[in-house]
């Protein structure tokens, strides 16, 4: 059997995380790395935790906590990502439900296709307020002949994007990712894990539910009315991840184009929607939104430029400028 790693990020879980504990005691699955990050919390969250532990233990799991003042999810993720061990790597939320024998159809379906980097399953969606509603069914729309999930991924659409869906080979991961962290960005952690493996990796899917997603009023993506902001946020995350990602300079490049291309059509189409006007480029050359943004390796040497000049953004990355026209 495997060894699977479970790293489950938390702050301020005491309200839901009980729920979360109780899916992971009824799990089949024995040899299990559980890895607890207590992100700053400033409630019961780690006494809670402390009941369940030697529970955890009783199933055989190897059970680590870490306590670190509030960094943010991707930091925590981070943590959990330097240490563990598991042949497997799983890194759900902890509000997530997890259904009986979540962890065993998952290894059993990366070990039906050894070829995968990574698996994803369906998941049922309820909110806080029904939580015995099933309000939708989450799942991947793809064919056996044709899975653009790397396309997919660069336009943030039709996408599984609850890490409690998935499940990756840890050889594949550290291939794309030897360094074991991601960019500590607000927002698209599930893009950093997901985008380089896809890179390199193909994906294999169950049309079967395997969890349940909550979706809850105060959560990160609920609570940020600031549309714009969080465009920029998950742009932010978009641009190091492929600066990172194991492409080739000019497929970076692309890259790089087709998602500031996106994000910017996102923004504009949600400015002129407010202004009650229509998405054109009178409208596009009075809305200059992008600030100037610079990546640099270590620090030091310059990666990526971007600056506005007018309606249109200059990319620079290493000494290759193509000049962008937003369409």
């Amino acid at each position: 059997m495997k060894k699977v790693s479970i790293i489950s990020p938390c702050y301020n879980g005491e309200k839901y995380v009980v729920k979360f504990f109780d899916s992971l005691l009824i799990q089949d699955y024995q040899n299990v790395e559980f890895i607890f990050i207590n992100d700053g919390s400033t409630d019961n969250t780690e006494e809670v935790f402390n009941t369940y532990k030697p529970q955890f233990e009783a199933k055989g799991w190897d059970v680590i906590y870490i306590k670190q003042e509030n960094s943010g999810q991707a930091a925590a993720l981070n943590a959990g990502l330097k240490i563990f061990s598991g042949e497997y790597l799983m890194w759900p939320d902890s509000d997530d439900i997890l259904y009986p024998e979540h962890i065993s159809k998952k290894v059993a379906l990366m070990e039906q296709n050894p070829e995968a980097g990574m698996g994803f399953f369906c998941l049922d969606q309820i909110n806080e307020e029904e939580p015995d509603v099933i309000v939708k069914k989450i799942k991947r729309k793809t064919t056996e002949d044709n899975d653009p999930l790397m396309n997919d991924l660069l336009y943030n659409r039709n996408m599984i994007w609850p890490p409690i869906a998935s499940i990756v080979r840890s050889s594949a991961f550290l291939d794309v990712n030897p360094e074991r962290d991601i960019y500590a960005g607000k927002a698209g952690q599930n893009f950093q894990m997901y985008f380089p493996l896809s890179v390199k990796y193909k994906a294999c899917y169950s049309d079967e539910s395997c969890g349940v997603y909550l979706i809850r009023g105060a959560s990160h993506s609920r609570s940020q009315t600031d549309y714009e902001k969080r465009q920029f946020d998950h742009e932010d995350t978009w641009l190091h991840t492929i600066m990172r990602s194991p492409l080739s300079d000019e497929e970076k490049t692309q890259a790089i184009i087709t998602s500031i291309n996106h994000y910017e059509r996102m923004k504009i189409k949600k400015y002129t929607a407010e202004h009650g006007g229509q998405y054109n480029m009178v409208t596009q050359r009075n809305y200059v939104s992008c600030p100037r943004i610079k990546i640099k390796l270590f620090g030091l040497i310059p990666l990526l430029k971007i600056s506005n000049k007018k309606d249109k953004r200059s990319v620079k990355l290493f000494n290759f400028i193509p000049f962008l026209t937003l369409e």
